[in-house]
C-alpha cells in the first residue's frame, strides 16, 4: 500500500512537470510567431528564406495598366485617406512605419497651399500689409507735393512764369434773394467764411469676410494624388521552391506638378497588412475596375496578389541607400538601368530553381 502511494506521488509529480514544460514550449512558440514580419499579410519564416531583396516600385496610377485602380470615385488613394481619417487603418510618416500620423496631421499634409490672395497670420504679424510711411527711412524729409508748387506759379506757354493772383471772392448768397456783391470800401469786412469740407465716411471693412476667407481650407482631390510607391520584399522560399513578391507598405506620393517646388512629396505610408484587411472587409466597395468586363470587377487585394499593376523599380536595397536616379546621372540612364535590373532578377529567379 505504501509502495502504491509512493508510485502515485511520483506519477503526479512527473505529470505536473511535463505539463509545465509543455505550456512553456507552447508559450515560447506563440511568442516567436507574433514577432514575425509585422508588415506582411503572409509572412515567411526566416529559416525558409533562401534569398531576399527589398524593392521600391513607383506606380503611376494614370498609366493604362494602372487606371483600373484609379477609376472615377474608386481611386485607391481616396480609400486609403478616408480609412486613415476614420481610424480604420494607421497612417505613418514614411515606409519604416515607426511614427504614426493622426487625422489632423494627415489633413495638413494634403492641404492645397496659398489658397487665398490675402495675407496669412504670420505675414500680418511680420508687418506686411501696413500703410506706406512718408519718410524714406534715411532721415530725409518727405518731398513736397508738385501739385502745390504748380498752383503757386503758372506758365503762360512762352517760358514766363507768373504768380497767380487771388481770384475775386464770389458773391455770397444770404438766402433772401439774388446774391449781393461784396463791398470793396475801406473798413468793410473782407473776411469770407471758410467752407468746411464735407465729412466722408470711410467704408467699413467686413472683418467677418476676411475670417471666412482665411478659414477656408481645401484638400487635394484624390485624382490629383496619382503616384503610389510600393515597397516589397523579393523573396525566394526554399521550402516551397517559389518566388514571392511580399508587399510591405504602400505610400501615397504628391506629384511634382502639384507642388510649388516641383518635387515629389510623400503624404503618408500604410502597412500592407492593414490595407489588405481593409480591402477584404468590403469586397464590393474596394474594387479593381475591369474595363473590358464590368461583371468581373475584382477586389483590390486580389489585384495586388495577381500583380495586375505595373510599377517601375526605382530603388533596391543597397549599402548607400541610393535610388537609381542617385546612382546614375540622368533620368534616361536611370530608366535603362532599372529595366536591366528587372531582367537580372528574372534570370536570378530562373537560376534558383536548380536548388
Amino acid at each position: 500500500m505504501y509502495v502504491m502511494r509512493r508510485m502515485n506521488g511520483k506519477t503526479i509529480a512527473w505529470s505536473l512537470l511535463s505539463l509545465s514544460l509543455g505550456t512553456g514550449a507552447a508559450f515560447a512558440q506563440e511568442k516567436e510567431d507574433s514577432t514575425a514580419n509585422q508588415f506582411s499579410s503572409r509572412p515567411i519564416a526566416d529559416g525558409d528564406i533562401l534569398m531576399k531583396r527589398t524593392l521600391w516600385r513607383r506606380v503611376d496610377l494614370k498609366e493604362k495598366q494602372n487606371v483600373s485602380m484609379f477609376s472615377k470615385n474608386n481611386e485607391i488613394t481616396r480609400y486609403l485617406l478616408e480609412a486613415a481619417k476614420a481610424g480604420l487603418i494607421d497612417a505613418y510618416t514614411n515606409d519604416s512605419c515607426a511614427t504614426k500620423i493622426d487625422a489632423d496631421e494627415l489633413h495638413k499634409r494634403i492641404l492645397i497651399p496659398n489658397q487665398t490672395a490675402g495675407l496669412s497670420a504670420e505675414e500680418i504679424a511680420a508687418g506686411f500689409g501696413e500703410p506706406a510711411k512718408t519718410e524714406d527711412g534715411w532721415g530725409a524729409k518727405p518731398k513736397a507735393d508738385p501739385t502745390k508748387t504748380a498752383a503757386a506759379t503758372a506758365d503762360d506757354g512762352w517760358g514766363n512764369t507768373k504768380k497767380e493772383t487771388k481770384p475775386e471772392a464770389a458773391a455770397e448768397d444770404d438766402g433772401w434773394g439774388p446774391p449781393k456783391k461784396k463791398s470793396t470800401k475801406k473798413g468793410a469786412k473782407t473776411e469770407v467764411a471758410k467752407e468746411e469740407p464735407p465729412v466722408v465716411e470711410q467704408p467699413k471693412v467686413d472683418s467677418s469676410f476676411q475670417t471666412q476667407v482665411a478659414s477656408t481650407e481645401e484638400e487635394y482631390f484624390p485624382d490629383q494624388l496619382s503616384i503610389l510607391e510600393v515597397k516589397e520584399d523579393w523573396t525566394f522560399d526554399k521550402k516551397r521552391s517559389r518566388l514571392y513578391n511580399d508587399i510591405q507598405t504602400l505610400t501615397i506620393i504628391l506629384p511634382s506638378e502639384q507642388t510649388a517646388t516641383g518635387l515629389e512629396l510623400p503624404v503618408a505610408s500604410f502597412r500592407y497588412k492593414d490595407v489588405e484587411r481593409l480591402f477584404r472587409s468590403d469586397p464590393k466597395k474596394y474594387i479593381w475596375y475591369n474595363t473590358h468586363n464590368t461583371a468581373q470587377n475584382k477586389n483590390l487585394a486580389d489585384a495586388f496578389d495577381l500583380r495586375l499593376f505595373y510599377g517601375r523599380i526605382t530603388k533596391f536595397s543597397n549599402a548607400n541607400d541610393k535610388a537609381f536616379l542617385d546612382i546614375y546621372n540622368g533620368e534616361k540612364e536611370a530608366l535603362i538601368k532599372s529595366l536591366n535590373y528587372e531582367q537580372e532578377l528574372m534570370e536570378l529567379e530562373h537560376g534558383l530553381w536548380e536548388y
